[in-house]
């Protein structure tokens, strides 16, 4: 694989901004900027050979500053929600913007989708990874610790779409990421991703409240409902609401040292095929409910991005786990080093 920069455009500072194109020997290539770690594009052939763009976004910088719903980026400290906002950590009370009724959402105001990361083209192995690396400080955002923190993409030969990520901070804080990456195998352009076919390997979920807030329970899938053990077509199913196109799902296997299967989405018009493998212990399965049909997102290219236009599997532990330790683990302790792989492969049939 081979990876090639150029400037994607200037922060209101006057920092330049890149975007590096990744491509491999079989026409998978992928588009990545270093601000926010933002995934601008991804583009995989379908059952023709034919190559289509599956990620949502925006066509320029200036647009994704205008603000965007977490398009690709990377997400955290904390993605997902913190409940009431606030934690304690050793009898020390910590208290972040509640920017999300009452929570606080994807590490708060300047989370890690808003800041220009330090980019590298390194070698491992003989393979070439883009680097971005930054120092989240202590408080940032309200979160405890001087946070040194990598994120590496790289674009393998097997049509695979590796991140990894690795994070060690001076002081106990709560760590939860993931990428927020909104794809449509038909293409970004397709319309609504209704007829993909989806399959998370989970028997459980993470139940809510009507604001999203984690209640720190933990509930079997129903099945016609959120059980996808096997695949299902999303409009086979009665409702797409906020308790199964936008929760958290518990992987068996929990957290572990190699990637394992967490889901399988298939478009059978186009015969894509995306496998998403980690270590992390669940994924969030996020339909894009959010996004509006009375004031739509406008995309690439003049796209509207209405609901259900695109799919998130957000690969991360339970978000709110510095207060129910009992439901996961998404806190790093002082001098530990974090590390996870997430692996989006594609294929088709």
């Amino acid at each position: 694989m081979s990876i090639e920069s150029e400037i994607f455009g200037h922060l209101p500072s006057g920092e330049a901004v890149q975007r590096f194109i990744l491509s491999n020997s079989k026409g998978l290539n992928a588009t990545i900027t270093n601000y926010g770690g933002i995934i601008l594009s991804l583009e995989a052939p379908d059952r023709e050979g034919n190559l289509a763009d599956v990620i949502l976004g925006k066509d320029t910088l200036d647009e994704y500053l205008a603000g965007h719903p977490y398009f690709a980026c990377i997400t955290g400290r904390v993605a997902g929600r913190i409940a009431d906002a606030r934690f304690s950590i050793d009898g020390q009370n910590y208290r972040l913007v509640a920017n999300n009724n009452g929570n606080c959402l994807h590490g708060g105001l300047q989370g890690f989708d808003k800041i220009l990361w330090q980019a590298a083209i390194i070698n491992d192995h003989g393979i070439e990874k883009l680097r971005l690396t930054t120092t989240d400080p202590d408080g940032s955002n309200g979160f405890p610790g001087n946070l040194d923190l990598s994120v590496t993409y790289a674009l393998l030969e097997n049509n695979t779409l590796e991140v990894t990520y690795l994070a060690r901070s001076d002081k106990t804080t709560p760590l939860n990421l993931t990428n927020h990456a909104y794809i449509n195998l038909g293409g970004h352009y397709s319309g609504k991703v209704l007829k993909h076919s989806v399959q998370i390997f989970s028997d459980s979920v993470a139940t809510t409240d009507q604001n999203a807030t984690l209640l720190g329970r933990r509930d079997s899938v129903v099945r016609g409902y959120n059980d996808f053990r096997e695949p299902v077509i999303l409009d086979q199913l009665d409702a797409l609401d906020a308790g199964n196109v936008d929760i958290h799902y518990f992987l068996a296997e929990g957290r572990t040292k190699l990637p394992k299967p967490a889901a399988t989405v298939i478009d059978p018009q186009s015969g894509r095929k995306l496998e998403i493998l980690t270590t992390e212990p669940g994924v969030q399965f996020y339909a894009g409910l959010s996004l509006s049909e009375d004031a739509p997102e406008i995309g690439k290219g003049g796209t509207v991005y209405a609901p259900i236009s695109g799919f998130c599997m957000e690969t991360q532990d339970y978000a709110n786990s510095i207060n129910h330790p009992d439901m996961g683990g998404a806190v790093l302790q002082a001098g530990d080093t974090f590390k996870s792989t997430t692996l989006f492969r594609f294929s088709t049939e």
